[in-house]
């Protein structure tokens, strides 16, 4: 029982004398860190604006991107068409009966 007051009366002594500490600290910015504190948070901003910037461009270079393939799909299709139709040469149409 002695050993639980006493670590009770230690345990309000640490909280009494950290209370104390803390209250008689009183910090104050100097001017010098209220300048960083606004020029990082400008910066901060730039920097946001560049993000979305930079994220709406790679969304446009992405569309760009997919239409640039489906017309290289197109073509290649178009493509493979002819060279099939090439390799069947002269008889490309075979239901195709020429007038004598």
């Amino acid at each position: 029982m002695k050993l639980k007051k006493f670590v009770s009366a230690i345990s309000l002594a640490a909280i009494f004398t950290s209370s104390v500490i803390f209250t008689s600290c009183s910090c104050k910015i100097t001017e010098e860190q209220l300048a960083q504190i606004a020029e990082e948070r400008r910066q901060e901003r730039a920097l946001n604006a560049e993000i979305t910037s930079t994220q709406s461009e790679n969304s446009k270079m992405t569309k760009e991107l997919q239409t640039r393939q489906r017309e290289l799909d197109d073509c290649n299709q178009k493509r493979n068409i002819v060279k099939q139709r090439l390799n069947q040469w002269p008889n490309i149409w075979p239901d195709y009966t020429p007038e004598p």
